[in-house]
């Protein structure tokens, strides 16, 4: 029946495409997605998409990840491991902020000494620097970092550090510079929508990447699939981001084009058991168990459309230190009963998750699905929705109430490495949730460990036994489908996002 309903409005949309296109300026693009960041021009206060998304389109890192994880030229054109815990990085000259001002090592020196501060400790950034001892600027155009200890992916992690003017920050307070936002990327923040839920940038001609076509963006605050797929067959928008798999493939060929991206995200459900209390999911066959319970390959089938994959841990196959002997827990409720009767759960018990929705990948419905599931073997689930606010408050405090879980990817694609979710799967997380000291050396040793092959190696090892551990209940690896306007090309992702400054459209 709905697909019946989606083909009828697809005929309509598509046949008004021609009326509604000479309404939109011929350089602008469309882009329907989640809403703005909650700290909106603010790029400290989260890694990763969906806020990366408007962020990467302002800013730059000294680095930049390709989607095949290679470390690629930023701010910093060129780097070095002069000593075992000393980098110097060479930078780009001749960039420029938005508001006119030279960029130089001076500036690097700001913003990671601000993040070092008890003021920027607050930030989920500082967060995934505290590997960096400190700083220094050697001359105008280098800057030498010494860590804590060697790092073997320093100029990875230095990819999600932001570099904001420090002028302007100084001056606005961070509240003040996420309304008024001064970075040295390919497009320059124009209103923040907040009445009309549209988020628009214009091209800045003085980037150092300057965008090849597009010189105006405007972000739609979409929250809901279905209206992100309407949107687009109604010509209010060029691209939608985290459409569900049955839209890809209905929309396809009728106008436009779906593709599906590279994106090291693993969906899954995080198990608090840093708590005072004896929760059941303290006990690792407890754990195990709610693996079995799930049918995953069912998920895969009837509701992804087949187009991604059990996941066998907390990486997909194209992460570095992805373990490739690892296999997936297997549906089998009824090893999962055997477990929860060992662990003393005969009848079951109840557990409350958090979850975010409408991020795409029918999320909602796979997390419906995973809680009948569950249902089946004795596992009563209270699923109750969250803001990425009020998500990412959580998060970064620690304090889920009496949630007993939460939805949380093992998010790979900042690094393009499994060290990543590793850590905040660990006793090293700030406000940590889940913990195993025995853990904790073999993560420090594989962060010191210089020779790649060996690191890998590693990181397996590591991977397998979190896999016996089962701090979360893994479902699938979660692509990133875009169903794009046949009037664009080259439309890719990378690690933060879209790169919009390489969008063409057809002559």
């Amino acid at each position: 029946m709905r697909e019946r309903l989606f083909s009828a409005v697809l005929v309509s949309a598509i046949a008004l495409i021609s009326v509604g296109f000479s309404a939109v300026e011929a350089k602008t693009v469309r882009i329907g997605g989640t809403q703005a960041p909650p700290t909106l021009g603010n790029p400290f206060s989260a890694v990763g998409p969906p806020a990366s998304l408007t962020w990467a389109s302002m800013f730059d890192g000294l680095t930049m990840l390709g989607s095949d994880g290679s470390v690629r030229p930023g701010l910093a054109v060129s780097w070095e491991n002069v000593e075992p815990r000393k980098w110097v990085f060479h930078l780009r000259p001749g960039v420029k902020y938005q508001n006119g001002t030279d960029f130089d090592a001076d500036d690097v020196v700001a913003v990671i000494d601000y993040l070092k501060s008890d003021d920027g400790a607050r930030w989920l950034t500082a967060g995934e620097m505290r590997i960096i001892e400190s700083v220094r600027a050697v001359d105008p155009m280098t800057v030498e970092v010494t860590t804590v200890e060697p790092d073997a992916i320093l100029p990875k992690r230095l990819n999600i550090v932001m570099i904001v003017e420090p002028g302007a920050w100084k001056e606005l307070g961070p509240d003040g510079f996420g309304l008024a936002p001064v970075g040295t990327g390919p497009f320059i923040l124009k209103d923040w929508g907040r009445t009309s839920g549209r988020v628009v940038m214009e091209a800045f001609p003085g980037s150092w990447r300057p965008s090849r076509d597009v010189t105006r963006l405007e972000l739609v605050n979409i929250m809901d699939t279905a209206a992100r797929s309407q949107a687009l067959m109604a010509d209010q928008i060029d691209l939608a981001i985290g459409l569900n798999p049955e839209d890809g493939e209905l929309l396809d060929g009728q106008g436009f084009h779906a593709q599906y991206e590279p994106n090291a995200v693993v969906m899954s459900i995080a198990f608090r058991t840093v708590r005072p209390d004896d929760a059941p999911l303290k006990d690792v066959r407890v754990r195990q168990a709610l693996n079995y319970a799930v049918d995953k390959e069912g998920i895969v089938a009837a509701i992804l459309a087949n187009t991604t994959r059990v996941a066998s841990q907390g990486a997909t196959p194209e992460t570095f230190g992805y373990n490739p002997d690892l296999k997936p827990y297997p549906y089998d409720p009824e090893k999962a009963k055997k477990l929860l009767a060992e662990a003393g759960y005969p009848n079951g018990f109840s557990i409350k998750i958090e979850a975010l929705t409408n991020l795409g990948m029918s999320d909602t419905t796979v997390y419906q699905k995973m809680a009948q599931d569950l249902d089946k073997v004795g596992v009563k689930v209270e699923l109750r929705a969250n803001t990425f606010a009020g998500w990412l408050r959580n998060y970064m405090s620690g304090d889920w109430g009496d949630a007993d879980a939460f939805s949380l990817t093992w998010n790979s694609t900042p690094f393009q490495d499994v060290i990543r979710p590793i850590e905040y799967f660990s006793c090293l997380k700030t406000a940590k949730f889940f913990c195993d000291e025995e853990l904790v050396p073999l993560i420090v040793a594989s962060n010191q460990e210089m020779d790649s092959g060996k690191r890998e190696k590693m990181l397996q090892e590591i991977m397998a036994r979190l896999h016996d551990l089962a701090p979360a209940l893994w479902l699938v690896d979660f692509n990133q489908l875009l169903v794009v306007s046949d009037r664009l090309e080259n439309v890719h992702t990378r690690s933060n996002g879209i790169a919009f400054e390489n969008i063409k459209f057809r002559e």
